[in-house]
């Protein structure tokens, strides 16, 4: 016997855009529904116009989302996945994309056996995209007569402080100064996706006796 499809029936969405023949294309309140459907997803139920309302019964049919292919770039790895998609939805190298918790951006896109800038989900056959939601900052810190170099990993909108101390897990170590693609910063703060590279020096715990 057929093992029965997980995508036969879901829970109904809290809420819904549809057309309003007194407001236009406005959200709509979903009061009670069910999704169902084999080829397409089929929502019956009803709903309520979020402007003016009217409360109605409605029968919304689209095409079920498909999986592309997806190889997600992060530091020196790459992983295999895929990604749902709207058949007829557009995909662009370039755009940012929602990905569990975190969020990446498309690099590349195949279809028909070409890169090209842009095309339908259907005819994709691997989408290339690298994460954005952290980023590798480069730390240069001294220890007595040697450098050190490490790895400080961010979210892009972190802001690192000269005179802010950064924990590299065994030592902590003070920040002296920060360089970007067009600056050398000696005082003040800036953000970890625009550091080319910290520079400072361990601190040493003091322990009381």
């Amino acid at each position: 016997m057929d093992q029965p499809s997980l995508r036969t029936a879901m829970a109904a969405p809290s809420a819904l855009v549809l057309r309003c023949e007194t407001c236009g294309d406005v959200p709509h309140r979903v009061l009670r529904g069910k999704v169902g459907g084999k080829a397409d997803l089929v929502f019956e139920g009803v709903v309520k116009c979020t402007k003016c309302g009217t409360v109605r019964s409605v029968v919304q049919r689209e095409p079920r989302p498909i999986e592309v292919p997806l190889i997600v770039s992060w530091l020196e790895t790459s992983e295999r996945m895929s990604m749902e998609f709207a058949p007829a939805e557009v995909v662009e190298v370039g755009e940012e994309l929602e990905l569990g918790e975190g969020r990446i951006e498309v690099t590349a896109i195949e279809s028909a056996g070409a890169r090209v800038p842009a095309a339908e989900a259907k005819d994709i056959s691997t989408v290339w995209a690298k994460r954005i939601d952290r980023v590798r900052v480069k730390f240069s810190v001294n220890k007595g007569n040697r450098t050190v170099a490490h790895d400080v990993l961010a979210a892009p909108d972190e802001e690192f402080e000269v005179g802010g101390i950064v924990d590299l897990g065994r030592d902590r170590a003070l920040i002296h100064h920060i360089r970007t693609r067009y600056r050398t910063l000696r005082e003040g703060s800036v953000r970890a996706d625009e550091i080319v590279r910290m520079y400072g020096r361990v601190v040493r715990e003091r322990t009381s006796r």
